[in-house]
């Protein structure tokens, strides 16, 4: 933790330098500062309905692909109920007259959804917000072939409740931001043990709930006057703090501690067609409280990267590239350096059509937070750890030459060593001497198996308004995978136990369709399907005693959402999600809801 104070300081200081640096006198600024505003009631035009939501990354992208990567989800935060985000609660009132939103909504298996916020101040140079979330669920669900094991359905329970300040205020030449939240999340462990029906003890603890916490403070800076010669920056710092409460029983404390970033970009124009600059990053991620003699000396070992990636950029009449270099020093258990290439390039043809390309690698730092949001069922034994992605290309072709109509094929290929994937076990361990143990455990974790993989990727998207009133898209892609298993600093399954080596839980072909219907001004109607192919799972199955691969069952999805505008401050809308009844897991063992549906009005003052 010395060295994480350390780095703080130094930051600090030279972020308190950048930004006294930049609030001189100017007579120049004449236009109205542009804000990302978090809590702008305004919905999208249309609002999607894809089965998983967008959630946060890190910059080299999640280990897995972005529907399997995510928590299984049952939650109307995270299960196709919609996100009462601020970006998406309202309709298109002009924010300036409407400082202020409600929005509740309610449905089948206890889903509860809701938000609330208000700008507190709304001048030329300050803006204040006060904004905060909640989604929930608590809903009796059947494991998928329930039948065979000790267990036919279970009790799923889900709550994650936000709490956001933000200020923003324009000096004469930047623009800061200084933002805490607060978050409490609980759920249950409530994937399926694989016990045989025969099994008398049962060791495990599938309803209390896992509680994690995490404080987050943070401040940043930018340039405000794009336009204007000379360096130009972005910058921000950020603390995070997290702790859970059970490790891997229920009478043992999980793991907490906090993590530290800092960013900036710092670049400057040459002309109107060249660019230089550097970006730069320092992730800090500490444990404490963890008792080694249990969790083993490396399991929750601190981890540090620093980041440097400059960057010239050029602009022709119609092309561009970015030349670039990602430079990683890791310091870890091992120190080690990563050295990848940062390129993209563009050229357009006949203005309508567009070949471009594109390599990039890096790190995939797998922080707490990243897997908690990836997969909160990850096991809570050790910390999931870093991978590289040594090269990620993508090449592609995009056309727009019929009015209404456009469409974009690719290809890619990456190759990530240390990567992860999630088997089901548990965290208990018989006893050698066979004697009953009366602490309860957790029934299902996704434990990683560490493996170097190689991802190809060949897709298309078409997007078309020439259906009347109608905004249609579709994405397909299908997935090819070269795995070798390698190991971790802390490996609870050894490479021998694998019969087979595959990307265990990835598809190997998707499909995403959504349309959004405008009949009349004030009536939206979207509609949302997804289909995911070929994934299969590992798991550790206590009837044979055996580690064993198993078909995991297609996703196959169709949701609808209506939303009608009742007048100029409430909303309503109404939502039918996985209207073919289909019955399918995400991470093996948790299944998802059924059909369900959600309706829920939205106010703004």
């Amino acid at each position: 933790m010395n060295t994480s104070y350390k780095y703080i300081l130094t930051i600090v200081v030279a972020f308190i330098t950048i930004n006294a640096s930049a609030q001189r006198d100017s007579t120049e600024l004449k236009r109205q500062v542009s804000i990302d505003r978090n809590l702008d009631p305004s919905v999208k035009s249309a609002n999607k309905l894809n089965t998983l939501p967008t959630i946060y990354t890190p910059p080299v992208g999640s280990s897995n692909f972005s529907y399997i990567t995510s928590a299984p989800q049952i939650s109307l935060d995270h299960n196709y109920l919609g996100r009462s985000t601020p970006s998406e609660v309202g309709t298109t009132i002009d924010f300036s007259k409407k400082r202020g939103y409600i929005t509740l909504g309610a449905g089948t298996h206890n889903n509860l959804d809701g938000a609330v916020g208000y700008r507190v101040v709304d001048a030329r140079n300050d803006r204040l917000d006060i904004f905060a979330t909640h989604s929930s669920t608590k809903a009796d669900i059947d494991y998928l072939n329930g039948s065979k094991y000790i267990f036919d359905d279970v009790k799923a329970k889900y709550a994650n409740t936000v709490a956001n300040l933000k200020y923003q205020h324009l000096f004469d030449m930047s623009l800061i931001t200084v933002d805490g939240s607060y978050q409490n999340m609980s759920y249950n462990y409530y994937g399926n043990s694989f016990y045989p029906k025969d099994e008398t003890f049962f060791p495990f603890d599938v309803s209390s709930r896992q509680r994690v916490q995490i404080i987050n403070v943070g401040a940043s800076a930018r340039s405000f006057i794009e336009t204007e010669e000379g360096l130009k920056y972005r910058g921000g710092i950020r603390y995070r703090n997290f702790k859970s409460k059970y490790g891997f029983a229920t009478d043992e404390k999980g793991p907490k501690g906090g993590l530290f970033n800092f960013d900036i970009d710092l670049h400057s124009e040459f002309g109107a067609d060249k660019e230089l600059g550097i970006t730069g990053n320092v992730t800090n991620q500490s444990f404490s409280g963890v008792n080694k003699d249990i969790y083993g000396a490396d399991a929750f070992h601190g981890f540090t990267n620093i980041t440097a990636s400059p960057y010239f950029n050029l602009t022709g009449l119609n092309w561009k590239i970015s030349l670039g270099l990602n430079i990683n020093s890791i310091f870890d258990v091992k120190t080690k350096f990563l050295f990848t290439p940062n390129v993209i390039a563009e050229t357009k043809i006949y203005e309508v059509n567009t070949i471009y390309a594109k390599v990039t690698g890096g790190v995939n730092e797998n922080t707490y937070i990243d897997i908690l949001q990836e997969n909160r069922y990850a096991t809570p034994l050790s910390r999931i750890e870093y991978s590289k992605t040594k090269y990620d290309l993508t090449i592609g072709f995009k056309s727009g030459v019929i009015s209404g109509l456009e469409f974009d094929v690719f290809a890619g290929y990456k190759k990530t060593d240390k990567d992860h994937l999630y088997i089901a076990q548990s965290t208990y361990v018989p006893d050698p001497a066979g004697e009953p143990n009366e602490r309860l455990y957790l029934a299902n974790v996704g434990t990683p198996a560490y493996a170097n993989i190689a991802t190809g990727s060949v897709g298309g998207v078409i997007k078309t308004l020439l259906i009347p009133y109608t905004d249609l898209s579709a994405k397909a892609t299908a997935y090819f995978y070269n795995v070798k298993y390698t190991d971790g600093y802390v490996n609870f399954i050894e490479k021998e136990v694998f019969a087979e080596q595959k990307a265990w839980g990835r598809p190997s072909f998707t499909f995403d369709l959504s349309a959004d219907v405008k009949p009349i001004d004030n009536l939206i109607l979207s509609l949302g399907y997804m289909l995911g192919l070929g994934r299969k799972a590992y798991l550790q199955d206590r009837a044979s005693a055996k580690y064993q691969s198993v078909k995991m069952k297609d996703i196959n999805e169709l949701n609808f959402r209506a939303e009608y505008q009742i007048t100029d401050w409430v909303s309503a809308n109404f939502r039918l999600n996985n209207l073919l009844f289909q019955k399918y897991e995400l991470q093996h063992g948790y299944p998802m809801q059924g059909f369900n549906f959600l309706g829920g009005l939205s106010f703004k003052f």
